[in-house]
């Protein structure tokens, strides 16, 4: 309840008597003080005060009582009254009782803290700030208001600011001490002999000088009510200090009343500082800090009860000892097990949990290194230490322990089947034999699903097999070598054909023939999936320059939590020299790691192809704000820059001319070839398309391109589409194709055909439809995979479009008409720009190919002068 109100007076006489006026306008009302603005503001039970009464004539001034002598822990006495003059008016905060009442209804946006001000006794200083426009001597002193939930108004009619504001002037329970450490060690008071809610305001700056002395006990002074939360044990508190500055105090966020519990660490340890930083998963572990070259392991101990023992010790890279490295899949961070750590229990991850009971032996100690554990995942300054290191932590570790996670899905059976395969890898007859015979058993079903598994889709999966000097595959109860797994996912890969046939995509035997969400046929999962998914990143060493871009774009489709670990966790595959370009600091934004990315290639490669993996079709909004020509390497798109997939050259051997406007790399500028306008486009395809939308596109396509050639004659009109079926398919004709409208009548067969087969109510036009019956030179074995291979990854993700001097091309969906095709210096293809706003810069669309301009064309019409070098911006 209410804490009783001390019997002092709330004002001392002294013998001025020319009393400080806090208001530049009269009371009409002289009132008595007693303490309370208003009779809501008294505690339950005070007797009430009568108003509006003359005061008895003394011929003293009102000010701030001097400090009394006091034992510590004991409320000041009360001061003697002493009476007052007739003509000394005591300040009321409003003349009037209505108006009163208004004002406590009211609110008010300043926050200025003050109310009355009075001249303090030569013996009383105390904390304030220096009134403006007086000396030092002059201080303004508030009257202490309530404890409020709201702003209260002062005579001036200003809002008054609450007690609970404030820096290092908050109450004492608002810095962490208890009234009985304020109320005995504080150099005011007038200050702490209220209550809490009596107390005077703090203020956002001026001049501060306390002490905090350490306590014998923990009992409160009479009258004060201490809250139970802000109690605090002797070891807690903290030993004598003083502060004093003459800096303004800043106004900061409200410190807790809560301190942290004391962290119990064994005797091997040493404490670190004291912040929660360094404490594992908030339970009693708290890491030591590590030294350069430093990292730690788990010990497992050996199995003798369920729950899982362990230690971490310290050791050095230049002298380790012999461990094993653990590659995992995180999992769902909610779902843990607890693991006992040197006698503190400590929640981890199931995944975590499998891996460590898996490679726990019966007999013998196992060390360990798993990142969960050994780094401190709170601390960015260690884990940015760590993973500059986790290129030999796996390099140096004895084995690498695949955990793939527990037995399920047939994945006992499963490895048997894979064990078989790789045993008969160097027999195709064998192979094919036995995938036969696998027809509607579960064991086949069962790799598909092993191979469907999380941890193939992580991205520090590459580096931690990359740099692996032996592997060794659990899953469940089950330890396979790493390469029995290689060896099988080569042989399914180059078994595709017997896959197709003997488990194909749709229904078989009544049964789906796939068991992914994603819906992928068995033959798509054995070969592109698993361990089919590790690029071969030793192909990629040979080159120098463009190394950072081929391995980021080979492990584009990885996942990772951290957006900026994209980047981060392939350094661990690039050659030192690259690694001391980029720190993993991640303190960094993600938009300052994927634009340095892009400054390095710049720089490096001399070439802007890095522009063209900004995808941005299908349409996606990030969270980074880049600009336009940055990918966004965490985001997975189905589609990718055509330039390095199909070797185009359309800038020929010219070097790129570009260089960043400001030191944000918010904008770039590059010299490019001015080629043509987009004046049309088409339908745009899809990334998660079927053969329907191939189809409805081609169709969509063709009557366009038809709509401008009604009055063309008949051999240009066969020229025309003979470049649109070229278009569509990149140039990329094989040469048993590659004659005078030949391939015009493949690409017509297979569409017209499939149109005919899957729509068959559909009217097609007289040309088409005779295309569809034609016999040709060489026959289409399957036209569904033809029409994949020669034109379905080319459309995916792309629209046709046609310029507005009659050339054909084929570029991003997010293209529109008015966008300028340009063919930049250091370009492997041309590119769309789109004009945004008033300054003249443009953003980034896509990669767009222009048939007839991809091998050097431009440039050579640039040297004859045809056409010019033009200066954009990009943002």
């Amino acid at each position: 309840m209410y804490s009783k109100r001390p019997p002092s007076p709330r004002y001392q006489a002294t013998s001025n008597r020319f009393p400080t006026r806090p208001d530049y306008y009269p009371q009409r009302h002289p009132q008595v003080h007693d303490g309370y603005h208003s009779d809501d503001e008294k505690p339950f039970g005070a007797p009430p005060v009568p108003r509006y009464r003359m005061v008895p004539p003394p011929s003293v001034a009102w000010c701030v009582p001097s400090p009394s002598t006091f034992r510590q822990g004991q409320p000041a006495p009360p001061a003697p009254f002493q009476p007052v003059s007739s003509r000394q008016r005591v300040p009321s905060p409003t003349r009037f009782p209505e108006e009163r009442r208004r004002r406590s209804r009211s609110r008010s946006r300043s926050r200025t803290p003050e109310r009355h001000t009075r001249r303090p006794s030569s013996k009383q200083r105390v904390p304030s700030p220096t009134r403006p426009g007086r000396g030092s001597f002059m201080q303004r002193v508030p009257s202490p208001p309530p404890q409020m939930s709201r702003l209260r108004m002062n005579g001036r009619g200003n809002a008054h600011v609450p007690v609970n504001s404030g820096s290092l002037n908050q109450p004492a329970a608002r810095r962490g001490l208890s009234p009985q450490e304020s109320l005995a060690n504080s150099r005011s008071g007038r200050m702490n002999q209220q209550p809490e809610h009596h107390r005077a305001p703090s203020f956002p700056g001026g001049y501060v000088s306390y002490s905090v002395l350490p306590e014998a006990s923990n009992q409160s002074p009479p009258g004060v009510n201490r809250p139970d939360e802000i109690k605090r044990s002797l070891n807690e508190r903290a030993s004598t200090r003083r502060v004093t500055t003459s800096e303004p105090l800043l106004r900061s966020p409200p410190l807790s009343g809560k301190r942290p519990k004391s962290v119990g660490l064994s005797d091997s340890f040493r404490p670190s500082l004291l912040s929660p930083l360094g404490i594992l998963r908030d339970q009693g572990y708290q890491y030591r800090e590590l030294n350069e070259f430093e990292f730690r392991l788990v010990r497992v101990f050996p199995e003798r009860k369920t729950m899982i023992k362990c230690e971490i010790i310290h050791a050095s890279l230049e002298h380790p000892p012999d461990y094993v490295a653990i590659s995992y899949a995180w999992g769902d961070a909610g779902h843990t097990r607890k693991i006992e750590l040197e006698g503190s229990l400590v929640p981890i991850s199931v995944s975590l949990y499998g891996a460590l009971d898996a490679i726990r032996q019966k007999v013998e100690s196992v060390l360990v290194w798993v990142d969960a554990l050994c780094i401190d995942q709170s601390n960015k300054d260690e884990k940015t230490q760590q993973v500059q290191l986790m290129t030999n932590i796996y390099s140096t570790a004895d084995s690498v322990a695949v955990w793939l996670g527990p037995e399920e899905d047939d994945s006992n059976i499963a490895a048997e089947l894979l064990r078989s395969v790789a045993d008969q890898s160097s027999s195709p007859e064998k192979v094919s034999r036995l995938l036969s015979s696998r027809v509607g058993k579960r064991d086949l079903a069962g790799v598909v699903s092993l191979f469907e598994r999380d941890y193939w889709k992580r991205l520090w999966v590459v580096q931690e097999i990359f740099n692996a000097r032996s592997i060794n595959v659990y899953c469940g109860s089950t330890k396979l070598p790493w390469s029995v797994f290689q060896k099988a996912s080569q042989t399914f890969s180059r078994h595709r054909t017997d896959l197709d046939l003997y488990f194909p995509g749709g229904q078989r035997n009544g049964r789906p023939a796939t068991v992914a969400p994603t819906q992928f046929s068995y033959s798509q999962v054995l070969v592109y999936q698993g361990p089919g998914s590790l690029p071969n990143l030793k192909s990629y060493m040979e080159l120098e320059q463009g190394l950072l871009l081929e391995v980021l774009r080979a492990c584009r489709r990885k996942l990772a939590s951290d957006p900026k670990d994209k980047l981060f966790g392939i350094l661990g595959v690039l050659p030192e020299d690259t690694r001391t370009e980029f720190r993993a600091d991640y303190s960094l934004s993600v938009k300052d790691v994927y634009t340095e990315v892009v400054d390095y290639l710049l720089k490096t490669t001399e070439r802007v192809d890095v522009i063209c993996d900004a995808i941005h079709f299908p349409l996606h909004t990030g969270s980074a704000n880049l600009p336009s020509y940055v990918p966004d390497w965490s985001h997975i798109p189905q589609t990718a820059a055509m330039g390095h997939k199909y070797n185009f050259a359309a800038s020929g051997d010219r070097k790129a001319k570009c260089g960043f406007l400001d030191e944000r790399l918010n904008k770039l500028e590059m010299h490019a070839i001015y080629l043509d306008t987009i004046s049309l486009h088409g339908m745009a395809v899809g990334t998660l398309c079927t053969l329907g939308d191939y189809l409805m596109a081609f169709l969509h396509w063709r009557a366009l391109l038809l709509g401008n050639l009604d009055k063309e004659p008949e051999e240009f009109s066969l020229m025309v589409q003979d470049d649109f079926c070229r278009t569509l398919s990149f140039g990329q004709v094989p040469q048993s194709w590659d004659k005078e409208n030949q391939w015009m009548a493949a690409c017509y067969h297979v569409f017209a055909s499939l149109l005919r087969e899957r729509l068959p109510h559909m009217a097609l036009d007289r040309s088409l439809a005779s295309y569809a019956d034609a016999k040709l030179s060489v026959e289409i074995d399957n036209r569904r995979h033809f029409l994949q291979k020669h034109f379905g990854d080319q459309m995916m993700g792309r629209c046709f479009c046609r310029t507005s001097d009659g050339r054909f091309g084929m570029g991003s969906g997010f293209m529109l008409p008015g966008d300028i095709v340009v063919v930049p210096l250091g370009c492997s293809t041309p590119v769309l720009l789109r004009q945004e706003g008033t300054r003249g810069e443009h953003r980034f669309v896509g990669d767009v190919y222009i048939h007839g301009y991809m091998h050097g064309r431009a440039v050579d019409e640039l040297r004859v002068g045809k056409k010019e070098l033009v200066k954009y911006i990009l943002h």
